[in-house]
């Protein structure tokens, strides 16, 4: 069984691009585990806060964040989303904290369907994913117990276990998303291609290390 770390962040583009990448590459494969890792890209409301004064000011922040998708996506208008008008101050502790709390009740599977929507409602739809009646909309949308939801999304422990999660990245030298860990060793960082996702998992399963696929331990990482 080969186990993949995703370190990711709703909020980041190059995190939406990858998680479809590897959704596409896994179908069909019974022997990869997907364990979810959560990683702040915007920590601090008060820094956002100080960089973007006005709701408007946000979205400009957010415009730069959202026009990346158009090198993977040439179709995708990130004015269209933005113009509903919707995003303003969003940080990423929130949706986080409710991934952790779909995490509760469904282990990974739970949290990689909780993640895969609200990148879904923040990116395509432009929806404010700080918003507790988005957030508790996501969890109906995957089939979650709502009540237990609401309990859970803004808990201490939903909070530490995102706080915990950003740590071990960084106890390992990760410090952007995305990141993934293959078997505990092997680090994928940044946007990779199917075809490079699907080579370096197949030699891992096969041959226990990558060989023609060019990786690096975490620990061999410098920068």
């Amino acid at each position: 069984m080969i186990q993949i770390t995703f370190f990711h962040d709703v909020l980041c583009p190059f995190c939406y691009v990858t998680n479809k990448r590897l959704r596409k590459v896994l179908q069909g494969r019974d022997d990869v585990r997907v364990k979810h890792k959560a990683f702040m890209i915007i920590s601090s409301l008060d820094d956002l806060l100080a960089a973007a004064p006005t709701e408007e000011d946000a979205r400009e922040l957010f415009r730069s964040e959202f026009s990346i998708l158009t090198r993977y996506f040439p179709d995708y208008n990130p004015d269209k989303v933005l113009s509903k008008g919707k995003i303003g101050h969003v940080w990423s502790m929130p949706p986080l904290m409710a991934c952790k709390a779909a995490e509760f009740q469904r282990g990974d599977e739970g949290h990689w369907d909780y993640f895969t929507l609200a990148q879904e409602k923040f990116f395509m739809e432009g929806e404010n994913i700080n918003d507790d009646k988005v957030l508790i909309s996501i969890a109906e949308e995957v089939g979650l117990d709502v009540e237990r939801f609401k309990k859970d999304f803004k808990s201490k422990e939903a909070k530490l276990g995102v706080i915990q999660d950003e740590e071990e990245a960084k106890a390992m030298g990760i410090r952007g998303v995305p990141a993934l860990l293959i078997n505990d060793k092997w680090l994928i960082r940044g946007v990779q291609s199917e075809e490079f996702l699907k080579q370096a998992i197949e030699e891992v399963a096969k041959y226990g290390e990558p060989r023609k696929v060019e990786l690096k331990a975490y620990w061999e990482h410098t920068s």
